[in-house]
């Protein structure tokens, strides 16, 4: 088993990064390097990191370059053959499970990203991992269920919530966009669903594995405040100029009529100011989302 390079992004963590780094050292039969990246902190999240945890290398940014931004900076300073993407509100519940989580993935070289089951604090289920709709919304598999048996069979999904995914590195390599693996212009949100369907185009495949068990504590991507909507809106769409086929941009118009048009109504009547403000970055970012879909589309479509 290879070296599997844990990356955890924080700002503003105090009260959960020392349950999620514990998590990470407690782990057995696994060789990994943790990379923390700190997107100005202001609680003491980086005492604790100072204090309690030399075993984990510190990135400390003068200011919240956002998600995607800093697990770009994570990546690149690691050296893992694996590479596990970890919120700093996410507890591994089981001491084998980098073991379980590489197992899974050396059994099948197509697998460029492995999801474990991950829970709520109330044991309902958080995500199994992503789906992607036909009208092009996207939704975390089983959130808000049951943990039955029926969820304890491994199978191939859409994406991985960035929550706690597993990568093959080899993967993230074939669909950087310049220097970057994630998109940096997403800030927050969205960016494992396009990551996934940039893994997808290449034909690498995402595996759900259930016996790799975490709990989720905070989760922002479950926030419905006015800043979690506005990236939501905006990111979607950007996520769509990326990634959509050219048969799938024919169906666009009518998912918009049936859809769109009505969601974005009331998205405007609730918070006009936020979503002129998706709308506008939408529409300034058009040109740099077509050249990124050029630069790594293998069909050029």
């Amino acid at each position: 088993m290879g070296l599997i390079s844990v990356v955890v992004v924080t700002c503003n963590s105090k009260k959960y990064i020392e349950p999620c780094l514990n998590s990470v050292l407690a782990q057995q039969n696994a060789g990994f390097e943790i990379m923390v990246i700190d997107n100005a902190s202001g609680d003491g999240t980086r005492e604790i990191l100072k204090n309690r945890f030399g075993r984990a290398r510190l990135i400390e940014n003068p200011a919240n370059y956002g998600y995607p931004q800093a697990l770009n900076q994570g990546i690149a300073n690691t050296t893992g053959e694996f590479i596990l993407c970890l919120n700093d509100d996410v507890e591994l519940k089981n001491n084998d499970f980098l073991t379980r989580v590489c197992e899974s993935m050396e059994k099948d070289r197509r697998v460029g990203a492995v999801q474990p089951k991950i829970l709520k604090p109330d044991g309902l289920i958080d995500t199994c991992g992503i789906a992607l709709s036909f009208l092009r919304r996207f939704h975390d598999l089983n959130n808000g269920k049951m943990d039955t048996p029926d969820l304890n069979r491994e199978k191939y999904v859409f994406g991985a919530c960035n929550a706690a995914v597993l990568y093959r590195r080899k993967a993230l390599e074939g669909i950087k966009q310049g220097n970057d693996y994630f998109d940096a212009d997403f800030f927050g949100l969205v960016e494992d669903v396009d990551i996934s369907w940039r893994l997808g185009k290449r034909s690498w495949r995402t595996l759900y594995q259930p016996l790799a068990l975490a709990v989720h504590h905070r989760g922002l991507s479950r926030r419905r405040d006015n800043f979690t909507q506005y990236l939501n809106l905006r990111n979607r769409y950007l996520m769509i100029i990326k990634n959509e086929t050219f048969w799938g941009f024919l169906r666009l118009p009518l998912i918009f009529l049936f859809y769109d048009c009505w969601r974005n109504l009331f998205m405007f009547m609730v918070n006009r100011k936020y979503s002129l403000k998706a709308y506008a970055e939408v529409l300034g970012l058009l040109k740099k989302m077509w050249h990124k879909r050029k630069a790594y589309n293998p069909h050029n479509d």
